[in-house]
């Protein structure tokens, strides 16, 4: 199937991140290329490379080495998506094999005026209010290698400023089996397993969560939630909330209140 590259066609790029001091950089220049495509202003595009660069760091120094023994961990992966339903707003998620322990939304304790590191987080924060954007974490699963492997994602979220290249409200809508196909493909690479209805309207799966495709809107009903309901163009936020629930109630998981 035809996946477009570009965020404001539905691109859903992934890229793993080097295992060396070349980590912060690559999810430096990454996140520059993403901005690039609209045009966002310097100061915001500076700052964005600077959380890209926190979370992945920590991603490598205190996630995959700690985990890199176990068998079948994953690597760190860096993510980029739009998303539309609450305003265009570019996400950015770096994954990594450590397990999910449970919601976290604000950093640690301050560390020490004298400590060399530990402040990370608290920009993650600070960066990511300034504008008008929010980071967090959440359980998931890897989408690279040969199968995908658990973990979590940090992630931060910027608004579209009314200076930058706003894609258009809404793109050219698929057909309601294109839609459903990708959706399917999406899920299905990240090892859950889905069935299609015979009008590729309608998603199901056993652990209970269902998907609806109309020409304008897809809604999904997960287990004990109501109905949401987003615009065509989310495909890629609606399989992100699915893989996240699907590993948010694992038996090896704690149940998060994290909104994403």
């Amino acid at each position: 199937m035809d996946i477009p590259a570009n965020l404001s066609d539905g691109g859903f790029p992934a890229w793993p991140l080097p295992l060396d001091a070349t980590c912060a950089e690559f999810a430096r220049s990454a996140v520059r290329s993403v901005y690039r495509e609209f045009g966002m202003p310097r100061d915001l595009t500076c700052d964005a490379t600077v959380i890209a660069s926190e979370i992945a760091t920590n991603a490598l120094l205190h996630a995959y080495r700690a985990e890199r023994t176990s068998s079948g961990a994953g690597r760190p992966e860096l993510w980029a998506y739009l998303r539309r339903h609450t305003g265009p707003e570019i996400v950015i998620k770096v994954f990594d094999p450590a397990p999910w322990t449970g919601p976290a939304r604000r950093p640690p304790r301050s560390a020490p005026t004298d400590a060399t590191g530990g402040r990370g987080l608290h920009l993650v924060d600070a960066l990511t209010a300034e504008h008008g954007g929010r980071w967090g974490i959440h359980p998931t699963r890897g989408r690279l290698g040969a199968a995908p492997s658990p973990g979590k994602v940090v992630f931060f979220t910027v608004p579209l400023p009314a200076q930058a290249t706003m894609p258009p409200a809404l793109p050219r809508p698929r057909s309601r089996r294109r839609s459903a196909e990708r959706i399917h493909t999406l899920l299905t690479a990240r090892g859950l397993r889905s069935h299609l209805a015979a009008d590729r309207s309608v998603l199901h799966a056993g652990a209970g969560w269902q998907v609806w495709i109309r020409e304008e809107s897809i809604s999904y009903h997960l287990p004990g939630r109501e109905i949401a309901w987003l615009p065509a163009s989310d495909e890629i936020e609606v399989v992100e909330r699915i893989v996240r629930h699907s590993e948010e109630f694992t038996p090896v998981c704690s149940p998060a209140a994290l909104p994403l």
